[in-house]
């Protein structure tokens, strides 16, 4: 049988999709776990309008909410358990309008609802890495990393001796006018990867091409050569599709970086997540590619 004539079971889209909706289920059970800390089953009964014993359940671990389930007990929960409220109440206020966000970046516990936040807003993306810069952003994209499975990258402003390619981004701060450059090693980042296909038919070629766009890649006939019966395919993969992270917003000049940064790698950005972000002037220097998507936790 001709293996190119083979339909996938499934293709890495649609795994990464279901993986991604499995651990939002997952995270919305250490959700209720930490409101069942600060509520009764009763108080939790009121906001979810589930029963109490299907509470207790997922509580304990016997059984994962499904995806509408998950989503409903989400914004039920979210509602009394405001992690823009706590986050706010924490940030401490000079006599200058400028803000300290250290009880913040290093409370764990907080953190880690700020990552379960963020599987939530992005649930069901196509999320491979994550990256943020040095060095506040870390211990937020770690945690995010980890609620996600999956690696941290993370940019710095000097070269790490032993490595010996990176890829590189020069930026001019606003508040300054200093230059930094942020590095990045070149193979933490997967690139784009052009890959061609050769059928003995129009029909297949065609086909090819239709199953290849399924999965959520470009892909297209690109040469016809009737006399010795080969019709290529060529199709662009995209390896690694990145989440950048960071604990603050102000600017816009380290994520615009970030975002030039994963552009020069030849990946592909999936969103940027923030805990705060000041103003929203910010977003008109990110240029952001199309259907990317923005999450801040608290607006100042």
């Amino acid at each position: 049988m001709d293996n190119h004539s083979k339909e996938p079971v499934a293709s890495d889209r649609e795994v990464s999709t279901r993986t991604e909706d499995l651990k939002f289920r997952l995270a919305t059970v250490e959700l209720l776990r930490l409101a069942k800390k600060q509520y009764t089953y009763k108080k939790l009964q009121e906001e979810t309008k589930l029963p109490v014993t299907v509470l207790s359940r997922y509580v304990k671990g016997h059984v994962l909410p499904n995806s509408e389930r998950a989503q409903e007990i989400w914004q039920a929960l979210s509602r009394i358990i405001r992690l823009e409220d706590e986050i706010r109440r924490r940030l401490k206020w000079s006599v200058d309008g400028f803000f300290d966000n250290t009880a913040i970046i290093g409370d764990t516990n907080l953190l880690s609802q700020a990552a379960n936040y963020a599987i939530a807003k992005f649930a069901g993306k196509r999320i491979t890495k994550v990256l943020t810069a040095a060095v506040d952003g870390v211990p937020l994209a770690t945690m995010i990393a980890r609620a996600l499975g999956v690696n941290v990258v993370v940019a710095k402003p000097t070269k790490e001796i032993g490595v010996s390619t990176f890829i590189e981004e020069t930026y001019t701060l606003s508040e300054s006018g200093h230059t930094v450059t942020l590095f990045v090693p070149r193979n933490t980042i997967r690139r784009h990867k052009k890959a061609r296909e050769v059928y003995r038919t129009e029909k297949e070629a065609l086909r090819a091409v239709e199953q290849w766009r399924r999965k959520g890649y470009e892909a297209y006939l690109s040469k016809r050569d009737i006399a010795k019966g080969e019709y290529e395919v060529e199709v662009l993969r995209i390896y690694d599709s990145i989440l950048i992270v960071d604990d603050v917003i102000k600017t816009g000049d380290v994520q615009s970086a970030l975002i030039n940064l994963v552009k020069k790698a030849k990946a592909e950005v999936s969103g940027v997540f923030a805990l705060i972000a000041v103003g929203d002037s910010w977003k008109r220097k990110l240029h952001l590619p199309k259907n990317c998507q923005v999450e801040v936790i608290l607006q100042l």
